[in-house]
Formats: structure tokens, sequence, C-alpha cells
């Protein structure tokens, strides 16, 4: 333990340390620039009862270190602003975007759609009148022979059945009164057509 002449020129806390652990102590200090034991002690104290370690201790310049910290706190709390600002920018621009697009898209459905109409009044429909033999209705007419009857060819006829959303045959013997009976490739008039010619 510490002599008595050491306990004299000791005061305070510092006079329980014996010399190693006084000597320890000094160490400790010299390492984190402390000049006075007690503030030495107290750090110790601290780290020990609260867990705050001390990482490097710099009393001269600690009320520095306190004034960048709170510069440092002030700019990140300003950069967080800035960064809200700008994300509350960015999602009104993104908003108005998504409505652009939707009303873009809705207008090129709507013109798509009038097109289609307008596409659609133009098929004809109904019966057109053609002439035809008895021998026609005899062995039937193919629907290269039927389609030129009536001056429309094959494709024309499927494009329009599609857009009319009727099966090809169903909307040739709406033109023509001529259907294609089950397993025949030709074509047999249902009555007779009022421009039958013989």
């Amino acid at each position: 333990m510490a002599t008595k002449d050491w306990l004299n020129n000791h005061a305070k806390v510092t006079a329980y340390l014996d010399f190693s652990l006084y000597a320890s102590l000094e160490k400790w200090m010299q390492k984190h620039k402390i000049k006075k034991a007690s503030q030495a002690l107290t750090i110790i104290l601290e780290h020990y009862l609260e867990g705050n370690i001390p990482i490097e201790v710099m009393p001269e310049n600690l009320e520095q270190e306190v004034k960048w910290l709170k510069v440092k706190t002030t700019e990140i709390d300003s950069l967080e602003a800035t960064v809200a600002e700008q994300q509350s920018e960015f999602n009104d621009e993104i908003n108005s975007l998504r409505t652009e697009i939707d009303e873009l898209r809705q207008a090129l459905i709507n013109a798509g759609l009038s097109s289609l109409k307008e596409k659609v009044e133009d098929i004809p429909r109904g019966q057109i009148k053609f002439s035809y033999s008895d021998e026609d209705v005899k062995l039937g007419l193919t629907k290269t022979d039927l389609c030129e009857r009536i001056d429309i060819n094959g494709s024309t006829i499927n494009q329009w059945a599609t857009m009319l959303n009727l099966d090809p045959d169903e909307y040739l013997f709406e033109l023509t009164g001529w259907k294609k009976p089950p397993n025949n490739r030709r074509y047999f008039p249902v009555k007779n057509n009022e421009s039958h010619q013989k």
C-alpha cells in the first residue's frame, strides 16, 4: 500500500491507490492526454458504471469537438430537410408523369376505338346480289369462286369477319346466302337468290 509520505503528497481518491496502480493510472492518463487524476478517475468510473468506453479523450479540444458536432448535426438536419423536399418534388413529378401517361393511353385507346368503329362501319353487311347458274347450284361454288362473284377476296372476308367477331363462313353466308355443308369444300345456296340468272 501507499506510504505515509506518499499519502501526504496525494490527496483525495488517489491516496487510496498503491504505487503500481497509480503508475498504471498515470500511463493511461498520458495515453489519453489527461492531466488531472480526478478527471481520469471520473472517466474510468463512467466507463465502468455506465458502459461508456472512452475512445480518445482530449479535454483541451473537448469544447471545440462539441461545437464541431453541433455544426455537423445542423448540417445533417439541413441535408435531411433538403432530401425530404427533393423527395416530395420527385413524387409530385412522378404523379404528374403518371397522370400524363394515363391521359395519353386513354387518348390512344379512344383514337383506336374511333378508328376501329369507322372501319367496322365501312364493312359491308347484308346480302349482296350476284349471278349464278343452275350448274353452280348443283355443283356448288368454292370459297374463291364465291368471293369472286361478290368481288371481295377471301383474305378480306376473313379480316372483316374477325373485326365483326364472326366466323368467316357465317359472314360469307350473310353476304351471299350460300353455306358450306359439313365435310364439304363447296358452298350451296340456302334459298334462291333474287338475282338468280340461268
